[in-house]
């Protein structure tokens, strides 16, 4: 994968999944009680994004905010993807000195809890609410994870260009999680997780969390589980067929 694509899909497709864990990890929700800033990440010639912290949650966005509090600035892909790989690297801070405790403390045990849950002991957790929280994860990345690859990869330019405008909405019956994967009228892919979709052109749906998790952790093929019923797709078959081009993209691109 090139550096600039790895860095894309950091900010773009990992970095979102810090909204998910503070609403279900407690040492991660306890990281940034009472903080309230925004945290930006600037890759030069590269993605932006941010995370706006306070009231107990995260919110990510994807470009530069009207007014971050810490603007994080990287010369590179490679130095921001080293970051991300647990390296410890220190970025350009443009703005945001008096934030150094929650960046030399707080945030890198936000990481570490991510980490956890993704790769570490956390992906033996069991019970409903652990499905529903890994599920939560893994449908989340794999959804922004689709529309990074779209947007940016430019092996998949091609494709981009041939799918038909429209969106796909992902849920797990019988509620929940959902989002959705779109490509707008102005030819951008965008990912919306938790959202309602008023009128998706096309629905996958799982039949329940047991089967999404078995098949985000690849315990589950999706061709059998399509074959046996327990994923269903109906709707704009076309578009369908271009997305899940994406969705084998970024799934080789994570498995690396």
């Amino acid at each position: 994968m090139n550096a600039l694509l790895q860095s894309c899909i950091y900010l773009k497709a990992v970095l979102p999944l810090m909204e998910d864990l503070v609403a279900y990890d407690e040492e991660a929700a306890a990281a940034i009680a009472g903080e309230n800033l925004v945290l930006q990440f600037e890759v030069k010639g590269g993605p932006i994004a941010h995370l706006d912290i306070g009231g107990g949650k995260i919110r990510h966005g994807i470009g530069p905010h009207p007014r971050p509090d810490v603007r994080l600035t990287f010369k590179s892909p490679e130095l921001l993807n080293r970051l991300f790989e647990g390296e410890d690297v220190r970025p350009g801070i443009r703005k945001g000195f008096t934030h150094i405790g929650f960046l030399t403390k707080k945030f890198p045990r936000l990481s570490e809890r991510l980490s956890y849950h993704l790769e570490g002991e956390g992906q033996k957790a069991q019970g409903p609410e652990a499905d529903r929280f890994l599920v939560t994860l893994g449908l989340h990345a794999m959804l922004a994870g689709m529309a990074t690859v779209a947007n940016d990869d430019p092996l998949l330019a091609e494709t981009a260009a041939e799918t038909p405008p429209g969106t796909l909405l992902v849920k797990v019956l019988p509620d929940g999680p959902f989002g959705s994967v779109a490509k707008a009228a102005g030819g951008e892919f965008i990912s919306t997780f938790g959202q309602p979709v008023a009128h998706p052109n096309a629905v996958m749906e799982f039949d329940d969390l047991s089967v999404a998790r078995r098949l985000i952790e690849g315990h589950l093929s999706a061709v059998v589980a399509i074959g046996t019923g327990e994923v269903r797709i109906r709707g704009n078959l076309p578009l369908v067929e271009k997305i899940n081009i994406f969705l084998n993209r970024f799934s080789k691109l994570m498995a690396r």
